[in-house]
């Protein structure tokens, strides 16, 4: 989720449909992975995967384009994991990102939670572009570290599924220097070599893939200082080639896999059939208090239904979520935790609608701008519970 420049829409009846190839279930190679395709699954979503990796986390952009700064994640995180961990008995690992990562794991289970969606940044596995003589041994021998391993598999071997979104263009998260101007078809060649990466490796483990972000915010996402690089405004068909490179890849290393394409949909105009033929399932992203505390909106979520209808298409909701802060700008914890209660069940109601991802998991040490964008976690930085925490995981057990 990044910051939401249009206008926010209270009504669905601005969506345009354009016809997309009927959807067929692609069937799992393994029974134990969750089907995404199918009702329902309750999903969170990470926004800080440096600190379940151990890698450094990015600078904190305070005012885009003008300040940039760095904050440190502190010793208050790690002490509330030691603590989860030493109440419950087990013996903590011996890293930071360890102790976060078995802590998660038991607050997840407890509370139900099926899915947790992730971003898995590119640079993570390539901090910087591998020559472009080298890229078919690369592709032959593999990235020589993974740095998520320990997060897919603390969560998998907890019967919690993760949904990596892979190859997304954010520049925080490109290799070092990465931009797909001047050489688009190099780029589309470097990312199809990392998507088949990915596959390859987690196939056993992972078998939902969201490729790219919000393809339909591209310009927004620059504006907001998030891309760079005159392709992601003056695109010239590359979105096309991009998702349909991106989904050749991961479904020719994994035949049984499901590529999921998440979308803005609070933007003015909505034309989620033009992306339909890319994916297997199509998310949306919903922030209809994003710029207005009150009334809480989440009756915006039944878009979510009437699209998978329209398309015969598995829908999720991707990401929702409702700032718990500041004060100032009329937000709240308790209208936090009514939000995501009455989201839950939105969703849940929905006939055609198969999971629900809450953003996000817990505030961090990293911020953006505006200043509510540091207030969405159902956790506070210091990893204290706000009621939508306790919210969420009672409406879970309740509609399960």
């Amino acid at each position: 989720m990044e910051s939401r420049y249009n206008p926010l829409r209270d009504e669905v009846d601005s969506v345009h449909f354009s016809r997309s190839k009927p959807f067929t279930t692609r069937p799992y190679s393994s029974t134990s992975l969750l089907d995404l395709t199918r009702r329902f699954s309750f999903g969170i979503n990470l926004d800080d995967p440096w600190r379940y990796s151990g890698v450094t986390p990015p600078r904190s952009i305070i005012i885009p384009h003008l300040l940039s700064v760095g904050l440190p994640e502190g010793k208050i995180l790690d002490e509330a994991d030691e603590q989860e961990i030493g109440r419950r008995g087990e013996k903590a690992p011996g890293t930071v990102s360890g102790r976060a990562v078995a802590a998660l794991a038991d607050t997840l289970v407890d509370a139900g939670v099926d899915f947790v969606r992730c971003w898995f940044p590119w640079k993570y596995f390539e901090p910087f572009p591998v020559l472009k003589e080298s890229l078919g041994q690369l592709l032959e021998k593999s990235y020589p570290q993974w740095p998520m391993d320990d997060l897919v598999n603390a969560l998998t071997g907890r019967g919690i599924d993760v949904v990596p979104v892979i190859a997304c263009g954010y520049q925080r998260m490109l290799p070092q220097g990465l931009e797909p101007d001047p050489n688009r078809e190099l780029y589309l060649k470097r990312v199809s070599i990392h998507a088949q990466l990915m596959a390859r490796h987690y196939k056993d483990r992972i078998k939902s893939w969201q490729i790219e972000n919000e393809p339909n915010w591209w310009a927004e996402h620059a504006a907001g200082g998030w891309r760079s690089g005159r392709v992601w405004v003056y695109e010239r068909g590359f979105r096309h080639a991009l998702l349909q490179t991106l989904n050749d890849a991961v479904h020719g290393e994994d035949p049984s896999a499901t590529t999921i394409i998440n979308l803005e949909a609070d933007a003015t105009v909505l034309d989620p059939g033009i992306y339909s033929s890319y994916c297997d399932i199509l998310g949306l992203d919903f922030y209809p208090n994003y710029k207005i505390p009150h009334p809480i909106n989440t009756k915006v979520l039944k878009l979510a239904d009437q699209v998978a209808k329209k398309l015969n298409k598995p829908v999720l909701v991707s990401e929702t979520g409702y700032p718990s802060g500041p004060s100032l700008l009329g937000y709240s914890v308790d209208s936090q935790a009514k939000y995501v209660t009455e989201a839950c069940r939105v969703a849940h109601g929905s006939d055609s609608v198969t999971g629900f991802g809450i953003w996000r998991y817990i505030d961090t040490a990293w911020r953006s701008f505006p200043p509510q964008e540091n207030h969405f976690g159902l956790f506070d930085n210091k990893g204290v519970p706000k009621p939508a925490w306790t919210e969420f995981s009672k409406v879970i057990k309740e509609l399960k």
